[in-house]
């Protein structure tokens, strides 16, 4: 407020601070409006305001749809637009929560609540944002497990803003575990949904790049699950209705994330229970089976089919009324060979099988096929 040249000391305007003031003799103003002695010690919220005291300004909240080429920052010297030229019409003095950079466009919560802006961008709280993100090239399986899982990042360049403390982390930073999912794929680019709950510098962009891909576009479409861009138009702002800043800190309170892990552990417990009544299960047929194979004694074995050999058919002996044309023929076909070779054949089958077997040295004993 000081910076901003809102305060008077005795009607002038001090900028640079320290600012000394002896109290009760000089008159201090924010904004033409007289701050008194008396004020500075008062209980706003139980009601003892009293006259030319300051009133702790309303809380509001906007969800404002930020397109390319507009900086998140109060003012910038090289004159390009900020998003303050956007918030026309807003009284309050708001300012950003969270990181969204210039070539970066989506949802942007514009507001003067400090502490709501701590729960959002604290990665501790969990609030997870929601980003469609188009790269180039195809992002394949192992990459997205790669992101998932967390990469190192190293300095995003040698000098500029924070250079001296990156250079002092060597190894760099890690990300968090990534949401990542797969949306959309076309010839020479992907789209993905990715989702984050904490905020780094172009943490994105830097992730992606570490794995071959560039980003076409960033796009923030949700900030936790109820807060969309559902109807709101580029460049365009609106208020969070009273239920939308309810949830909003309920989803970022203590109380919420404790429930999470609690769930989370519950499930856990109950996966591994479910293993563990497989795994015994699984010993009890295995005791049954091995006492039941004991019982019937060492040369009892388990029934195994035998595998189909393919090949020539075995012989098997001709039996019934028509064997005998095996052996001796038909009645027309020994006709035939009769009269053919002038030898007379046998009329009864049976003799022939009768003399082959006075001839082998089985005798009675020799099968067909021998």
């Amino acid at each position: 407020m000081i910076e901003a040249g809102r305060v008077r000391v005795n009607g002038e305007v001090r900028r640079r601070m320290p600012v000394m003031v002896e109290v009760g003799k000089d008159v201090i103003t924010v904004d033409e409006a007289e701050v008194s002695a008396e004020g500075a010690g008062a209980d706003v919220a139980a009601g003892e305001v009293p006259v030319g005291a300051l009133k702790e300004e309303e809380r509001v909240y906007f969800l404002l749809n930020k397109p390319k080429g507009i900086l998140v920052t109060s003012e910038d010297p090289e004159g390009r637009k900020t998003v303050y030229e956007l918030m026309k019409g807003v009284k309050e003095r708001v300012f950003p929560v969270g990181r969204l950079d210039m070539d970066s466009r989506g949802a942007l919560l514009m507001t003067n609540d400090g502490e709501l802006a701590n729960r959002l961008t604290h990665p501790r709280y969990g609030v997870e944002k929601t980003y469609l993100v188009e790269v180039d090239g195809r992002v394949g399986h192992g990459e997205i497990e790669k992101i998932k899982r967390g990469t190192w990042l190293g300095p995003e360049r040698a000098g500029g803003r924070g250079a001296g403390e990156r250079a002092r982390s060597k190894q760099g930073e890690r990300t968090e575990r990534f949401g990542v999912k797969v949306v959309g794929r076309e010839r020479g680019r992907t789209i993905l949904e990715v989702k984050i709950a904490e905020g780094k510098n172009r943490e994105i962009r830097r992730v992606m790049a570490r794995v071959g891909h560039t980003v076409r576009d960033l796009n923030r479409v949700a900030i936790g699950e109820r807060i969309t861009l559902r109807g709101l138009g580029v460049g365009e702002y609106r208020a969070l209705s009273a239920k939308e800043v309810e949830w909003l800190y309920k989803a970022s309170s203590p109380e919420r994330k404790a429930e999470e892990r609690a769930a989370t552990q519950a499930w856990y417990e109950r996966k591994e229970m479910e293993k563990e009544r497989k795994r015994l299960s699984a010993e009890m047929k295995d005791e049954r089976r091995k006492t039941r194979d004991e019982s019937v004694g060492e040369k009892a074995k388990p029934f195994r089919p035998q595998p189909v050999r393919k090949g020539r058919k075995p012989f098997v002996p001709p039996s019934g009324r028509n064997a005998g044309k095996v052996l001796g023929g038909s009645f027309l076909g020994r006709k035939r060979m009769e009269r053919e070779s002038g030898v007379p054949a046998h009329e009864d089958a049976g003799a022939i099988q009768r003399e082959i077997r006075a001839e082998h040295p089985l005798g009675d004993a020799a099968g067909s096929d021998e």
